[in-house]
């Protein structure tokens, strides 16, 4: 059974929030960047990312993340990452990708 994706986007106080949930593969990516493309250019200092129940995360998916990355700063805003757990913290650890992106534990952390 192939597990789905899904994405909540909300703006909490002054920040884009994005909760992530499943898996985050090539199939999904594509829509789940565009999404957040849309999200970016919208209001808001900071974008955070929940990935506390993102179970999976592939190539496409680190892709688009690293371009939203850019995204959010080509539009001054500041893209952050918490929740990372089990393999998909792996993933991020293997591929450098922690030093890359503001990765933070809680969200209290991520909002400050």
């Amino acid at each position: 059974m192939m597990q789905d994706f899904s994405l909540e986007i909300k703006k909490v106080d002054d920040h884009i929030f994005a909760i992530l949930k499943g898996e985050l593969d090539a199939y999904h990516s594509i829509e789940f960047k565009e999404k957040m493309i849309k999200a970016i250019k919208g209001e808001g200092e900071k974008i955070l990312l929940d990935m506390t129940e993102l179970s999976y995360i592939d190539s496409a998916g680190l892709g688009a993340l690293v371009s939203l990355l850019k995204r959010s700063s080509e539009n001054s805003k500041e893209l952050r990452i918490f929740g990372l757990k089990g393999n998909v913290k792996k993933v991020f650890e293997l591929t450098r990708l922690n030093k890359v992106f503001k990765i933070f534990d809680t969200i209290e952390e991520a909002k400050a």
